[in-house]
């Protein structure tokens, strides 16, 4: 009598199994979607104003994960509200990833301060092990300073650090970026370790702080074509890179430009729509920077006069193959002229989950 009920539990337990297959980083890059860069565990304010109910304004709102940067010491208080960050985050359905500053390390990458980052992560991972499978820990924001002359320390450090962590937690997903702030076109600079595909992914950023004007020229004025063509190249260098090795990317940060004072030109809407819909097309998720320019932490509420924009960011409306050049379907006017936008998805921090 119990042979039959044995089998049948071992079908149903083999069935359950084959639906779930492991987490890989390519599954993993594909459940990010659309994020944001938080400030909820790195300022005072952004730590003073975090209620859990932001997240499910985020989650409403259409955002799939949060970055969340990290500076200063692994103390025990700085763990207790990661913590309280990431369950916030699993209760919403919302993708958490820890970015370390590293600042000293950015400033001076000698020995000690390489096993500095080691250690920091050493103890977020034992923190963490074994909890929350969707956490990702990405080891540094943004190498840039002394680091921009020193890959050998940068890919020394990442090696460690992953052999050290996956020796911790071995199904952790990593996050590693190149040089020159995390420059498209400095990954094929990193040296990662061995059929390590399905655990490390790579973060690059392209305008993080917007088109911002350099040597004489910004890279996006109206939207000529060879702007368009100069942003398609570095989208490009990514993804030849991602061909080359088995690997897969994420944009840990872009933005529009800055927009929490005033309502955004039409240029930055533009903007807006041409990077999101060429990283869609691209199929490589990414985060926008940052929650202050669009979220009012401390009223909890989405700010109005940056809603459209942020729309545009996280569901663009883009060209369709066919569609005239410079064409995309837009939202059909209201009956007094207006186009029409959606509701604001935010809900105030008093009210219950």
């Amino acid at each position: 009598m119990l042979k039959p009920l044995i089998s049948l539990l071992l079908l149903t337990s083999t069935a359950v199994c084959a639906a779930e297959p492991p987490l890989t980083a390519a599954r993993y890059a594909q459940q990010l979607g659309v994020g944001m860069d938080v400030d909820w565990a790195r300022t005072e304010q952004g730590i003073r104003e975090f209620d859990p109910l932001v997240v499910r304004d985020f989650k409403a709102k259409g955002l799939a994960h949060v970055r969340i940067r990290v500076a200063g010491e692994p103390t025990e208080a700085r763990l207790i509200h990661l913590r309280k960050l990431v369950e916030a985050c699993e209760q919403y359905g919302v993708i958490p990833i820890i970015a370390y500053q590293a600042d000293e390390y950015k400033k001076d990458p000698s020995a000690g301060n390489e096993k500095e980052v080691v250690n920091w992560w050493v103890a977020v991972a034992h923190y963490f092990r074994q909890r929350s499978p969707l956490l990702g820990f990405d080891l540094i924001y943004e190498p840039a300073e002394k680091l921009n002359h020193n890959q050998v320390s940068l890919n020394r450090v990442y090696d460690k650090t992953i052999r050290t962590i996956h020796a911790i937690d071995p199904q952790r997903m990593i996050f590693v970026a190149p040089r020159l702030r995390a420059a498209p076109e400095e990954l094929s600079s990193l040296k990662l370790p061995p059929q390590s595909q399905n655990y490390v992914l790579a973060e690059w950023h392209i305008f993080p702080w917007g088109p911002l004007k350099n040597n004489g020229k910004y890279p996006w004025t109206s939207g000529t074509g060879a702007e368009k063509a100069a942003i398609r190249a570095r989208i490009n260098t990514a993804l030849h890179w991602q061909q080359k090795t088995g690997h897969v990317s994420w944009v840990g940060g872009w933005s529009p430009g800055e927009t929490i004072k005033n309502t955004p030109s039409s240029s930055q809407v533009a903007f807006a729509r041409f990077m999101a819909c060429e990283l869609n097309r691209a199929k490589i998720p990414y985060a926008i920077n940052a929650d202050m320019q669009f979220y009012d932490g401390e009223e909890g509420a989405w700010r109005p006069l940056q809603e459209s924009l942020l729309n545009t960011l996280i569901a663009p409306e883009c060209e369709k193959p066919g569609d005239k050049p410079g064409h995309h379907a837009l939202k059909p006017p209201a009956p007094d002229g207006t186009h029409v936008t959606p509701a604001v998805t935010s809900t105030p921090k008093s009210a219950a989950p």
